[in-house]
């Protein structure tokens, strides 16, 4: 069975900025290209806070970004409609199991951030981009991703808990790339 490997908004912004992951994050998309691995994006990555703290309003530009970075055709993990942080159409219809496991991940990684989000519009940048976190984890562990590509520290530092709950594996992207390595 081949390996499933979701990269986080993380590696996108590596790849756009060419920052020093971009190398690692290349190697997977060659082995995604060569069918050694499938790759995802979580969809809530589009929700993510741009330049500036503000959210893009439209999902074509998370496409064209995905395609300008040579992602186009990748698997999209829908998250859990979260107010303010998903696109229509873009999200699956929750239930309370799904609710309760967004909850647990939120506890985990975020301990005590609202559920709601806050109407100063610093504040709401802020959970935004923690609510994003969270998704990008239900994501990967309602769609049965085993892998998550990241180098969020908080991701990292949590990788046995999110275990627990079905994200088995939680790597940076080199090591995530070194099994693919030429």
């Amino acid at each position: 069975m081949t390996r499933k490997l979701a990269l986080d908004t993380n590696c996108l912004i590596d790849l756009e900025e060419n920052r020093p992951d971009a190398h690692h994050v290349r190697t997977l998309i060659g082995a995604w290209k060569k069918g050694q691995v499938e790759l995802a994006a979580v969809a809530v990555s589009a929700s993510e806070n741009q330049p500036g703290g503000i959210a893009s309003q439209d999902f074509g530009v998370f496409e064209a970004k995905l395609d300008n970075l040579g992602l186009a055709g990748v698997h999209h993990l829908l998250p859990l409609p979260i107010w303010d942080v998903y696109y229509w159409d873009h999200a699956l219809r929750s239930s309370a199991e799904m609710e309760a496991m967004g909850s647990k991940i939120r506890g985990i990684l975020f301990p005590g951030i609202p559920t709601a989000p806050p109407t100063n519009i610093d504040e709401n940048s802020v959970w935004r981009n923690r609510m994003c976190d969270v998704l990008v984890a239900w994501s990967c562990i309602h769609h049965q991703w085993e892998c998550l590509v990241t180098r969020d520290k908080n991701f990292l530092d949590h990788h046995v808990e999110l275990a627990a709950l079905g994200l088995r594996e939680v790597l940076c992207p080199a090591d995530a790339a070194q099994p693919y390595a030429s």
